[in-house]
């Protein structure tokens, strides 16, 4: 007898954390995320200090993200070599300001913010490194002129074609002005 097997919601999905890992003011001074959490920039969320991350002291932990089924299909195109294989890699990041929870099956940020030095809805990542052999390591800087007058949200992983990888929503966020450009970092476990 030959069981076919059709549904894969029982394999483990790689998982993520969120942070704010570095703030830059407008005059190219750094400040600490501590500062940037008094001045209600960032709100961290309440009693979230996760462990095994390999997490800097300075970091503010955003949350957990999920990663989606497409994510998944992506890292099944990488692992084939299926060409061309920059569309199927972590190249940028989204930012927005929706709030609906994230489901397996979402193809898309909710409410993505236009960010004005790109014109897109996504920009590149500033790099991707690796911490252990299981973890891998993303960042990026919102820049000064994006997403000003938003309470950052949600945020997204996109490969180089588009198809967004992994989505983090929370209710405490970023609230972005010309004031600041953070960087936030991704950790994702496979």
């Amino acid at each position: 007898m030959v069981t076919q097997i059709t549904e894969f919601s029982h394999v483990a999905r790689p998982e993520g954390l969120v942070t704010v890992s570095g703030i830059r003011l407008a005059s190219g001074r750094v400040i600490s995320t501590q500062q940037a959490v008094d001045y209600g920039w960032i709100v961290p969320i309440k009693g979230m200090s996760p462990a095994g991350w390999g997490l800097e002291r300075h970091e503010v932990s955003l949350g957990s993200n999920l990663f989606l089924d497409q994510g998944r299909q992506l890292l099944a195109y990488c692992f084939g070599f299926r060409a061309p294989i920059s569309d199927f890699t972590c190249q940028n990041y989204s930012v927005g300001t929706g709030t609906t929870t994230p489901q397996v099956t979402d193809v898309a940020l909710e409410a993505p913010i236009t960010l004005a030095s790109v014109s897109s809805t996504m920009a590149n990542v500033d790099g991707i490194d690796f911490l252990s052999p299981f973890v891998v390591r993303v960042s990026y800087t919102i820049a000064l002129s994006d997403a000003n007058g938003n309470l950052i949200t949600e945020r997204g992983l996109l490969s180089g074609n588009g198809t967004l990888f992994a989505r983090h929503v929370t209710a405490a966020g970023i609230n972005k002005t010309a004031d600041f450009s953070p960087t936030l970092t991704w950790r994702i476990r496979f």
